[in-house]
């Protein structure tokens, strides 16, 4: 179900020297997730974006109400609560040319998902869920090859390892993971495109949801590892960017 949110703006403008002072309101018709600039905040109100009330066959299930503070979608891998909150999402299919992508190669079999909040197209996981490392999945070349920090150890072992970084692969057949899909112009998600992804619904809307996905990030204070996320649970954390993981793309 589509929300809206109508708020009223209060608009001072000062015109020059004139000292002439005018103010005006108007409502305006809002999307959650719209950013205001130049100070202008509003509140999203009652809108709901709370986990739901546990079902069976999570045990003394009406202990986890809502009001209580409810369970994750995930459900103990039961039925998604209703009473979750969840965005409103489209199936690209050939009759909305794949979300206006017109990627019929990467969308066809219509599994690829656009979350309307944010706008972002989600691919289905890639390689038919065969997990990589996280250079694999970023398109960045492997530690230990010629185009990864020439002259250095080439390792990615501890925090500040020049082999860590990301140089991107830039032609074929070396571009991997989310850039090699499709057309092209798909990218591994960040941390936070894949946490808005579980709050807005993934779990119940994308398929192949029950996994743990790279995002892009690396981790700031441990450069040698890169978050990943839960899309089924909303669970989000790091690991070695050499150990393999599954990864879905978004554009």
């Amino acid at each position: 179900m589509k929300k809206t949110i109508i708020i009223s703006i209060s608009i001072i403008i000062c015109i020059g020297l004139s000292g002439i002072l005018l103010s005006s309101a108007r409502s305006v018709i809002m999307k959650p997730g719209v950013i205001l600039k130049d100070n202008i905040t509003f509140s999203l109100g009652a809108l709901n974006q709370k986990n739901g009330s546990a079902t069976s066959p999570v045990s003394d299930f009406a202990f986890y109400t809502q009001a209580l503070g409810g369970v994750d979608d995930y459900n103990d891998n039961g039925t998604m609560p209703t009473d979750s909150f969840t965005a409103s999402w489209t199936q690209c299919t050939s009759a909305n040319n794949y979300c206006k992508t017109g990627d019929s190669t990467a969308c066809s079999g219509d599994i690829c998902y656009q979350d309307n909040s944010t706008g972002l197209i989600w691919s289905d996981w890639l390689d038919s869920g065969t997990n990589h490392t996280w250079f694999w999945a970023n398109n960045c070349w492997e530690p230990g090859t010629w185009a990864n920090s020439p002259g250095g150890d080439n390792l990615c072992n501890s925090d500040g390892d020049d082999a860590c970084q990301c140089v991107k692969a830039t032609s074929t057949p070396n571009i991997t993971g989310c850039e090699a899909l499709g057309d092209g112009n798909w990218v591994l998600p960040h941390q936070k495109e894949l946490m808005q992804s579980y709050i807005d619904g993934s779990w119940g809307n994308l398929p192949n949801a029950r996994n743990s996905f790279w995002s892009a990030t690396t981790r700031s204070t441990i450069t040698h590892t890169a978050w990943y996320a839960n899309l089924y649970d909303g669970y989000t954390s790091y690991t070695s960017k050499t150990s393999a993981r599954v990864s879905r793309c978004i554009r």
